[in-house]
């Protein structure tokens, strides 16, 4: 059953027969909780241990399950680890987290300087050498 626009589960017109369903409804709860305590007197001790057995062994066989799979992920993450450290290797030589380290030091420190050098009135009078040269090449 969908909600309707005032919020009311739909197949019912009126709140009598939502109350009448509502009240069906708490009538056989009611009659399945007298029911239970008799359907679960009737099991033996035997039963219930046999259950407790099985729900233990399935609790046991999750972990072991658990265990394979936390030890999986572990090796997927050290490999990949390796995989990284070789190819910063193969691609810096000796020491390439050092050699990363130290290159966005120095560009870190090339841009503070940079912010702090007047070029704006470089760039201005530099600016008309720039253009002359790329027209040389373009019509070169």
């Amino acid at each position: 059953m969908d909600a309707d626009a005032t919020g009311r589960p739909g197949g019912f017109d009126t709140d009598d027969e939502l109350q009448e369903h509502l009240a069906l409804l708490e009538a056989d709860a009611a009659a399945e909780d007298r029911r239970s305590p008799d359907a679960l007197s009737g099991r033996t001790f035997e039963d219930v241990y046999a259950d407790f057995l099985a729900v233990r062994d399935e609790v046991e066989h999750l972990r072991a399950r658990l265990s394979v799979v936390t030890e999986q992920a572990g090796t997927v993450i050290r490999s990949r680890a390796e995989w990284a450290d070789a190819s910063a290797h193969a691609q810096l030589g000796d020491y390439p987290w050092l050699k990363l380290a130290g290159a966005m030091t120095g560009t870190y420190v090339l841009a503070s300087l940079l912010r702090k050098i007047p070029l704006g009135s470089a760039f201005t009078a530099a600016l008309p050498l720039v253009a002359a040269a790329i027209q040389r090449r373009t019509e070169g």
